[in-house]
């Protein structure tokens, strides 16, 4: 029988939760070892959130969702697993099919409704989530919740445990149950268990600037914060990023910079000279395995970056640092047992813009809107950028130390980034 949660305040509410695992048992004694950059990953979360329209959704129930997850989980087993600890504390993931967890809950508003606040950050509402621990034997690695909406349509959020795999590991999991449930047979490859080769960056000795350690945490696995963070999400387009901000780069860059200038007036004195970049491995294979092998690059400059122009900016992104080899070497230090946060660490953009989210479809047709952030963000700061469901705007996602946030607004205001794209400037 499904659980009956606390009731959620304001028009998400009605928690149920139940558990739903792969159709065929896995051999005993099966384990999941993660690596060194796995290991690095694991006091970090992903939140995503996919929303359908009535149409396409009135009529899929839970048991639809459930009968074809098992399709799903038969194919990639272990992520139903539970982590344990080998005697020399290092975390494994246990193959024992304990399933995930299914969270049934409704919303009083329209999808229209939901959708007409700008701020997209109100959708993590939308995404039940519980950190791993404190008792790791009991803790799922990721929670499904849907939420029904007052005329039919669907919400599908999804909390995962990075240390399984990346942000394009979950949209390609999530894309591949859209095609279970459409009746497509589906394959995903079986994840490697060897340590894989990052490229060795020339300069020896010299640690990561995109990873930093913290005091234990235990076996409740939440990153450490010293100041509260808030969430901050906009939209913008394409085509007025390259009209009112000219330089040359991909628009990731653009944008990235373009932020990186706002919050390094915002900070002063304090203003961030380091910078993370986290985007997808251009030599990664389709199709993917479920791991983690983004590339996350380290930028430093010795310039200020609220004072120079954008160009210059948008110059040295281009020429980040892939720092996987380390961040793996780290990961693997005293075997495994270390806790790392990299997100936030240094201020830390991700560029999801390449992520084919809108290609999970539910009777042939795209989500009406994606959503995805990073649960776990250090004090540094981060911000996501992903495509919108209108082809030539992005999201950003800005999560930064609360006492600073209204500063970056009005920067980003002061610029023109945000006025013109949002309903009263946010």
């Amino acid at each position: 029988m499904p659980r009956l949660q606390e009731e959620g305040s304001g028009p998400v509410h009605g928690f149920w939760m139940s558990t739903v695992g792969s159709a065929r048992p896995t051999e005993t004694g099966t384990v999941h070892q993660p690596t060194g950059l796995d290991l690095a990953m694991k006091l970090h979360y992903i939140k995503a959130v996919y929303i359908y329209s009535a149409e396409m959704t009135r009529d899929l129930t839970v048991m639809h969702v459930k009968e074809t997850l098992f399709t799903v989980f038969d194919q990639i087993s272990w992520i139903t697993g539970r982590l344990r600890r080998r005697d020399s504390g290092r975390p494994f993931i246990k193959c024992n099919d304990c399933g995930t967890r299914v969270v049934e809950s409704q919303c009083d508003l329209t999808v229209d409704e939901w959708l007409c606040v700008p701020d997209r950050s109100v959708d993590e509402s939308l995404v039940y989530h519980q950190p791993v621990g404190p008792e790791l034997a009991y803790s799922p690695l990721i929670y499904i919740q849907m939420t029904r909406y007052k005329c039919g349509g669907l919400a599908l959020g999804l909390s995962w445990a990075h240390i399984m795999g990346d942000p394009f590991s979950l949209s390609h999991i999530f894309s591949l149950w859209t095609r279970a449930l459409a009746g497509e047979v589906i394959y995903c490859p079986q994840t490697s268990g060897s340590r894989r080769g990052f490229p060795k960056p020339n300069s020896t000795g010299k640690e990561p600037n995109s990873i930093k350690q913290v005091d234990p945490v235990g076996d409740l696995w939440v990153a450490p914060n010293k100041t509260k963070m808030t969430t901050y999400s906009f939209k913008v387009t394409v085509n007025d990023i390259k009209t009112n901000f000219p330089a040359k780069g991909f628009e990731f860059e653009i944008l990235s910079g373009i932020v990186w200038k706002c919050i390094a007036k915002a900070r002063g004195d304090s203003e961030p000279v380091t910078i993370t970049i986290v985007r997808s491995d251009p030599n990664e294979l389709k199709p993917r395995a479920v791991r983690n092998c983004q590339m996350i690059s380290s930028v430093h400059v010795d310039f200020s970056v609220a004072e120079v122009n954008l160009e210059e900016i948008v110059k040295s992104i281009g020429e980040a640092t892939d720092e996987r080899f380390w961040i793996d070497e780290i990961g693997e230090r005293d075997d495994g047992v270390l806790d790392l946060v990299v997100y936030g660490a240094e201020l830390t953009f991700v560029d999801l813009t390449q992520v084919d989210f809108y290609e999970a479809k539910i009777r042939e047709t795209s989500p009406v809107s994606v959503y995805c952030n990073v649960q776990g963000i250090g004090d540094e700061g981060a911000v996501v950028i992903l495509p919108a469901a209108k082809e030539g705007e992005r999201v950003v996602t800005v999560t930064l130390p609360e006492a600073e946030m209204d500063k970056v607004k009005c920067e980003l205001k002061k610029c023109g980034l945000i006025t013109p794209l949002v309903n009263g400037g946010g």
